[in-house]
Protein backbone atom coordinates (compact mmCIF):
# COMPACT_ATOMS: atom_id res chain seq x y z
CA UNK A 1 0.00 0.00 0.00
CA UNK A 2 2.39 2.35 0.48
CA UNK A 3 4.12 1.80 -2.80
CA UNK A 4 0.98 2.91 -3.93
CA UNK A 5 0.52 5.82 -1.81
CA UNK A 6 3.67 6.80 -3.44
CA UNK A 7 2.77 6.85 -6.58
CA UNK A 8 4.35 3.64 -7.94
CA UNK A 9 2.07 1.99 -11.54
CA UNK A 10 3.66 -0.85 -11.50
CA UNK A 11 2.42 -1.78 -7.51
CA UNK A 12 -1.13 -0.76 -8.11
CA UNK A 13 -1.10 -2.47 -11.20
CA UNK A 14 -0.02 -6.05 -9.03
CA UNK A 15 -2.82 -5.27 -6.65
CA UNK A 16 -5.04 -4.79 -9.98
CA UNK A 17 -4.12 -8.46 -11.59
CA UNK A 18 -4.20 -9.82 -8.24
CA UNK A 19 -7.22 -9.14 -7.06
CA UNK A 20 -9.92 -8.44 -10.19
CA UNK A 21 -10.74 -11.66 -10.55
CA UNK A 22 -12.18 -12.14 -7.42
CA UNK A 23 -13.70 -8.88 -6.76
CA UNK A 24 -15.31 -9.66 -10.57
CA UNK A 25 -16.69 -12.97 -9.57
CA UNK A 26 -17.94 -11.51 -6.21
CA UNK A 27 -19.81 -8.82 -8.10
CA UNK A 28 -21.29 -11.07 -10.55
CA UNK A 29 -22.45 -13.64 -8.21
CA UNK A 30 -24.84 -10.62 -6.57
CA UNK A 31 -25.70 -8.97 -10.17
CA UNK A 32 -25.38 -11.48 -12.66
CA UNK A 33 -24.68 -9.24 -15.28
CA UNK A 34 -21.36 -9.12 -16.71
CA UNK A 35 -20.89 -5.84 -18.18
CA UNK A 36 -22.11 -4.07 -14.61
CA UNK A 37 -19.52 -5.96 -12.98
CA UNK A 38 -16.72 -4.93 -15.03
CA UNK A 39 -17.84 -1.18 -14.90
CA UNK A 40 -18.27 -1.88 -11.41
CA UNK A 41 -14.75 -3.17 -10.71
CA UNK A 42 -13.37 -0.39 -12.79
CA UNK A 43 -14.88 2.38 -11.19
CA UNK A 44 -13.53 0.98 -7.44
CA UNK A 45 -9.98 0.57 -9.04
CA UNK A 46 -10.32 4.16 -10.70
CA UNK A 47 -11.53 5.67 -7.44
CA UNK A 48 -9.06 3.50 -5.45
CA UNK A 49 -5.53 5.10 -7.30
CA UNK A 50 -6.92 8.58 -7.72
CA UNK A 51 -7.37 8.61 -3.85
CA UNK A 52 -4.66 6.39 -2.82
CA UNK A 53 -2.95 9.09 -0.88
CA UNK A 54 -5.80 9.85 1.39
CA UNK A 55 -7.00 5.95 2.04
CA UNK A 56 -6.18 5.13 5.37
CA UNK A 57 -6.41 0.81 5.14
CA UNK A 58 -7.08 -0.21 8.99
CA UNK A 59 -7.42 -4.32 7.99
CA UNK A 60 -6.25 -5.74 4.67
CA UNK A 61 -6.29 -4.28 0.81
CA UNK A 62 -8.37 -7.26 0.13
CA UNK A 63 -10.88 -6.45 2.87
CA UNK A 64 -10.93 -2.49 1.60
CA UNK A 65 -11.94 -3.76 -1.93
CA UNK A 66 -13.93 -6.42 -0.85
CA UNK A 67 -15.85 -3.58 0.98
CA UNK A 68 -15.43 -1.44 -1.84
CA UNK A 69 -17.03 -3.80 -4.18
CA UNK A 70 -20.16 -4.84 -1.83
CA UNK A 71 -20.87 -0.74 -1.31
CA UNK A 72 -20.91 -0.13 -5.54
CA UNK A 73 -22.61 -3.15 -6.05
CA UNK A 74 -25.38 -2.39 -3.02
CA UNK A 75 -25.81 1.59 -4.54
CA UNK A 76 -26.37 -0.25 -8.41
CA UNK A 77 -28.80 -2.12 -7.22
CA UNK A 78 -30.72 0.60 -5.45
CA UNK A 79 -30.57 2.94 -7.73
CA UNK A 80 -31.15 0.30 -10.95
CA UNK A 81 -34.26 -0.53 -8.52
CA UNK A 82 -35.58 3.09 -8.18
CA UNK A 83 -35.08 3.71 -12.03
CA UNK A 84 -37.33 0.23 -12.33
CA UNK A 85 -39.65 2.07 -10.21
CA UNK A 86 -40.37 4.99 -12.09
CA UNK A 87 -40.24 3.03 -15.67
CA UNK A 88 -42.89 0.96 -13.78
CA UNK A 89 -45.41 3.96 -12.61
CA UNK A 90 -44.97 5.08 -16.41
CA UNK A 91 -46.11 1.91 -17.79
CA UNK A 92 -49.02 2.04 -15.39
CA UNK A 93 -50.46 5.68 -16.11
CA UNK A 94 -54.04 6.13 -16.85
CA UNK A 95 -55.11 6.12 -20.13
CA UNK A 96 -56.52 9.27 -20.11
CA UNK A 97 -52.65 10.61 -19.59
CA UNK A 98 -52.46 13.06 -22.50
CA UNK A 99 -50.25 15.06 -24.63
CA UNK A 100 -50.93 18.03 -23.01
CA UNK A 101 -49.65 16.17 -19.59
CA UNK A 102 -46.64 15.08 -21.51
CA UNK A 103 -46.19 18.33 -22.68
CA UNK A 104 -46.26 20.07 -19.31
CA UNK A 105 -43.76 17.47 -17.60
CA UNK A 106 -41.64 18.47 -20.68
CA UNK A 107 -42.02 22.20 -19.45
CA UNK A 108 -41.43 21.60 -16.07
CA UNK A 109 -38.10 19.38 -16.87
CA UNK A 110 -36.90 22.47 -18.99
CA UNK A 111 -37.58 24.54 -16.24
CA UNK A 112 -35.59 22.66 -13.73
CA UNK A 113 -33.17 22.66 -16.04
CA UNK A 114 -32.77 26.21 -16.28
CA UNK A 115 -33.32 26.72 -12.63
CA UNK A 116 -30.14 24.25 -12.44
CA UNK A 117 -27.74 26.03 -14.95
CA UNK A 118 -28.58 29.23 -13.06
CA UNK A 119 -27.35 27.60 -9.47
CA UNK A 120 -23.81 28.27 -8.60
CA UNK A 121 -20.89 26.16 -10.80
CA UNK A 122 -20.65 23.61 -7.63
CA UNK A 123 -24.46 23.58 -5.54
CA UNK A 124 -25.35 22.80 -9.51
CA UNK A 125 -23.05 19.95 -10.29
CA UNK A 126 -24.12 18.47 -6.46
CA UNK A 127 -27.54 18.91 -7.19
CA UNK A 128 -27.17 17.49 -10.66
CA UNK A 129 -25.35 14.11 -9.10
CA UNK A 130 -27.78 13.68 -6.35
CA UNK A 131 -31.14 14.19 -8.18
CA UNK A 132 -30.15 13.55 -11.86
CA UNK A 133 -27.39 10.38 -11.28
CA UNK A 134 -28.93 9.05 -8.40
CA UNK A 135 -26.12 9.64 -6.33
CA UNK A 136 -25.82 9.51 -2.40
CA UNK A 137 -24.82 12.54 0.14
CA UNK A 138 -21.62 10.04 0.63
CA UNK A 139 -20.85 9.38 -3.26
CA UNK A 140 -20.80 12.87 -3.85
CA UNK A 141 -19.18 13.75 -1.13
CA UNK A 142 -15.83 11.28 -2.04
CA UNK A 143 -16.62 11.92 -6.00
CA UNK A 144 -16.22 15.65 -5.27
CA UNK A 145 -13.96 15.92 -1.93
CA UNK A 146 -15.96 17.49 0.09
CA UNK A 147 -17.94 16.91 3.18
CA UNK A 148 -21.33 15.21 3.62
CA UNK A 149 -22.53 17.83 5.20
CA UNK A 150 -21.83 20.31 2.99
CA UNK A 151 -23.61 17.99 -0.01
CA UNK A 152 -26.69 17.78 2.25
CA UNK A 153 -26.56 22.31 2.75
CA UNK A 154 -25.83 22.22 -1.15
CA UNK A 155 -28.84 20.15 -1.64
CA UNK A 156 -30.65 22.12 0.52
CA UNK A 157 -29.59 25.78 -0.77
CA UNK A 158 -30.92 24.30 -4.60
CA UNK A 159 -34.28 22.74 -3.09
CA UNK A 160 -35.33 26.01 -1.16
CA UNK A 161 -34.63 27.72 -4.16
CA UNK A 162 -36.36 25.86 -6.33
CA UNK A 163 -39.09 26.30 -4.43
CA UNK A 164 -39.44 29.82 -4.50
CA UNK A 165 -38.31 29.79 -8.11
CA UNK A 166 -41.76 27.17 -8.65
CA UNK A 167 -43.65 29.06 -6.58
CA UNK A 168 -43.13 32.46 -8.28
CA UNK A 169 -43.46 30.75 -11.39
CA UNK A 170 -47.51 29.36 -9.89
CA UNK A 171 -47.76 32.74 -8.72
CA UNK A 172 -47.39 34.28 -12.62
CA UNK A 173 -49.18 31.35 -14.33
CA UNK A 174 -52.33 31.59 -12.26
CA UNK A 175 -52.42 35.33 -12.05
Amino acid sequence: MQLIQDDNRLAFKELYQRHWPQLYVRAFNITGEEETCKDICQEVFIWFWENRQRIKITSSVKGYLYSAIKYKVSNYIRNHKVREDYLDKLKNLPENYTTENSIELEELQSIIEDFTHSLPERCGQIFKLSRNEYFSNKEIASKLNISERTVENQISIALKKLRRSLGQLSCWLFM
